[in-house]
């Protein structure tokens, strides 16, 4: 009864060109099977139908007639699925689209059709699966295991067991005895090869090809910052500091670094369970130790006088400046003086980069030697231990506050002073200059106009009948003129009421 529907059946190796590179690899062991794999549902082997929907009606009421009911088994099969079948004698075999008649009392047909787009149908021995795209399919035959590619898959097998569908986007994939490796860039792989420490470099896929080869963890070599808990240390002049900082460290050399940090097997030969934890423990306890040794190095008192001098010197910086007239008189001798008698400013070392590279320097002294690298320790905060220490720098703070704002507001009504000052100067010079320039142009316009008059005869004779005829008029002062009178008849003139009025 057996048959097999029209098409090519394909038992050799498939390409899969274009897959993923965890397909490529796999293929280039050798590991995937797709003699299994078929083209599409036309090559699958089902039971051809047998029968017509007349012949079955004609079937069932001969059978009902001799008595024979349970002898007949009549059914339909739609498109897309199958249905499964037992003939009682141990075979099973699945049924194809189409109308079937089996004429056998000991055989089982099952009421429903499973249709082809399931993961996985199942009837005894005969499996038909499909695996997804991104997936593969994990099989065992006798103890080994099979690998499925994406596809369509059936055999007939008494010990080809389907196991699962394994998703190929996770890092670590067990496939029985191997496994796969996906590595990120900015990681590395730790795996032990009987015993044999193997580093693998991110950015690739990886299979291990054998049991004994075992993955152990995964190291980033990526920059990671880790706070260090707020630690006292003591200053040069025997201040307790609480200090809170920063650590920005790498591994360097992952195999210098699992092989002397990372345990990987316990005394009594067991397998340790891969941390990081003493790795990352004994670069912040070193971090720890190196900034206390920076601390050690720095003079508390020094530290705040030379940020009170630093502040002093900005707040002068900004509170000096001389308005852009009045510096334009400034000479270049008075500027090279003030320059000579700066003092320089100490250093306020708490807070130097100078000096943080010392102390990471330090660190790195000890670090090195197990594959870390320490980039930078930045500090945050640090105060003084002592808290009446902390108020009556609090208090401190407070009164050069308010004596900077008084000093600020002194400052600026000088400047506004000066600037006032200097503006009604530049006002009453041009005042000056503007008057200048109009005598300077009305004596220039008298000049012109008598060098003109004293080229035209004409032209002066009438001036000087103009300037006798306003004499006589008395324009401006009244004068009065007497002609053909001696000089003693004044007297009698000056006692005449009509010629002079009191």
């Amino acid at each position: 009864m057996s048959a097999k529907l029209p098409g090519k059946h394909i038992t050799q190796g498939i390409s899969l060109n274009g897959d993923s590179p965890s397909y490529k690899i796999l293929e280039s062991h050798g590991l995937l099977t797709t003699k299994y794999r078929i083209e599409s549902e036309n090559d699958l082997v089902l039971e051809l139908p047998n029968s017509t929907r007349l012949k079955n009606t004609i079937i069932s009421l001969a059978s009902c007639f001799c008595c024979l009911c349970g002898f007949s088994k009549s059914f339909e099969v739609p498109d897309g699925s199958v249905r499964k079948g037992y003939d009682g004698r141990g075979k099973y075999t699945f049924f194809g689209p189409g109308v079937h008649n089996v004429f056998d009392p000991y055989y089982t047909v099952t009421t429903k059709n499973d249709v082809l787009t399931a993961p996985i149908i199942i009837n005894g021995n005969r499996t038909i699966i499909t695996v997804d795209q991104g997936c593969i399919g994990f099989c065992t035959d006798r103890g080994e295991p099979v690998l499925l590619p994406p596809g369509m898959h059936q055999w007939n097998s008494s010990t080809l067991l389907f196991v699962k569908t394994i998703q190929l986007d996770e890092p670590v994939i067990n496939l029985g005895p191997w496994t796969l490796l996906t590595i990120n860039q900015g990681y590395m792989a730790v795996t032990q090869d009987n015993g044999k420490q193997i580093i693998l470099e991110g950015g690739s896929v990886y299979l291990l090809t054998h049991r004994n080869w075992k993955f152990e963890k995964f190291v980033s070599t990526k920059i990671q910052t880790d706070e260090l808990k707020r630690i006292e240390a003591a200053s040069a002049d025997n201040v307790i500091m609480h200090v809170d900082a920063t650590v920005l460290w790498r591994v360097s050399d992952v195999d210098t670094a699992v092989t002397m940090s990372v345990k990987t097997m316990n005394s009594d030969g067991t397998r340790a369970r891969q941390d990081t934890t003493k790795l990352k423990n004994d670069i912040l306890k070193q971090a720890e130790a190196s900034l206390s040794f920076f601390i050690g190095t720095i003079n508390f008192s020094d530290s705040m006088a030379a940020a009170a001098m630093t502040q002093r010197s900005r707040d002068s910086a900004r509170g000096d400046m001389t308005p852009v007239a009045i510096a334009e008189y400034v000479t270049e001798e008075s500027k090279s003086l003030d320059k000579k008698d700066i003092n320089p400013i100490p250093e306020f070392n708490l807070y130097s980069n100078d000096k943080l590279d010392d102390a990471v320097s330090h660190a790195n002294e000890i670090t090195k030697t197990y594959g870390v690298e320490i980039i930078s320790i930045n500090i945050i905060s640090a105060i003084p231990g002592d808290k009446q220490l902390r108020q009556s720098l609090a208090a401190g703070a407070v009164a050069a506050a308010e004596a900077q704002m008084l000093e600020t507001s002194a400052q600026g009504k000088s400047r506004a002073i000066k600037i006032e000052a200097m503006a009604r100067a530049e006002q009453t010079m041009i005042l000056a200059k503007a008057d200048a320039d109009a005598d300077i142009l009305r004596a220039e316009g008298s000049k012109k106009a008598a060098d003109i008059l004293a080229t035209n005869p004409v032209s002066v004779d009438l001036a000087k009948i103009e300037r006798t005829g306003v004499a006589l008029s008395g324009s401006g002062n009244n004068s009065s003129f007497f002609f053909g009178a001696d000089p003693s008849d004044v007297k009698n003139l000056l006692s005449n009421p009509s010629v002079v009025r009191c």
